[in-house]
């Protein structure tokens, strides 16, 4: 399975999937070092929101999935699997009462491949919001 990090590629995949980018707004000296050299994970900060309050930072090489501006220290790090990528973009395409139970949980966003591997292999499962999730997993694009 791919593992990807903090790049041009993985920035593409979570604007192909819907999200803004808002580096210039966010952090106006990375973008301008973006703009005359090129991005390099190692000099530059980026971000992409999906809404105000839920966005995706590449801080240097470390990608934090924040959700109410918030950036939990167990859901950041510098690589993520291909699954763990799709768990992140399908959160946040999540209705904000799904999220937000989700998260009461004490579930990790980049761990929502689990609970959709477990809805899908157990189709009999009454939760209210299953197919929510399955829809949300299965249509992000990588």
């Amino acid at each position: 399975m791919k593992i990807y990090k903090a790049s041009e590629e993985l920035a593409q995949i979570l604007i192909k999937n819907g999200f803004t980018e808002i580096t210039s707004e966010r952090y106006p000296d990375h973008y301008k070092r973006i703009l005359e050299n090129g991005y390099d994970p190692h000099k530059s900060k980026r971000a992409f929101a999906m809404n105000a309050k839920n966005f995706v930072l590449f801080d240097y090489v470390m990608i934090k999935p924040c959700h109410k501006e918030g950036c939990k220290g167990t859901e950041m790090n510098s690589e993520f699997s291909e699954d763990e990528i799709r768990s992140i973009v399908a959160f946040f395409h999540l209705p904000f009462q799904t999220r937000n139970s989700y998260k009461r949980e004490g579930s990790d966003i980049p761990n929502l491949h689990s609970s959709y591997t477990y809805l899908k292999d157990n189709p009999d499962y009454k939760k209210s919001n299953r197919h929510i999730i399955i829809d949300a997993f299965e249509n992000v694009k990588v």
